[in-house]
Order: structure tokens, then sequence, then C-alpha cells
């Protein structure tokens, strides 16, 4: 999962990323980066890549290993 940082209302929000989309820009042939995001609350955001303050990504979780299984001779 990655995490970003965004600042709104004055205050910096720290995010996860559900979605990513490319988005035409309203003037030109540009293109922009767009996340959607989510708080720890659950309200949910729409940030262009240029609001963004730090980007990070989490580490994987850690899964249990399955025991190897002995094979006997037959």
């Amino acid at each position: 999962m990655q995490t970003i940082i965004i600042q709104r209302g004055g205050k910096r929000l720290l995010t996860d990323i559900f979605n990513v989309v490319i988005e035409p820009l309203e003037t030109g042939n540009g293109r922009q980066v767009v996340f959607f995001c989510r708080d720890s609350s659950g309200n949910k955001y729409r940030v262009p890549k240029s609001e963004v303050v730090a980007k990070c990504v989490g580490k994987p979780e850690n899964k249990p290993r399955e025991k190897k299984r002995k094979r006997c001779c037959i």
C-alpha cells in the first residue's frame, strides 16, 4: 500500500492511495496524474500529483511461512 502526505486546510494529512488515474488537462494536450486517497477517518480526497507533499511506500505485511513437509522414502 502506498501512502502520501497532502496538505488540506492548513493541516497535513497522511492518506493511503486506493486508485491512480491519468486525466487530460483542461487546456492543451497535456495530462496529469491524479491520486484518489483515503485518510484514517475514512474521508476521501482527489489529489493531483502537484499537490503531494511527500510519498512513501509501506513495508509488505509478513505472511506466516508454511512448514516444509518431510518426505519419507518409500
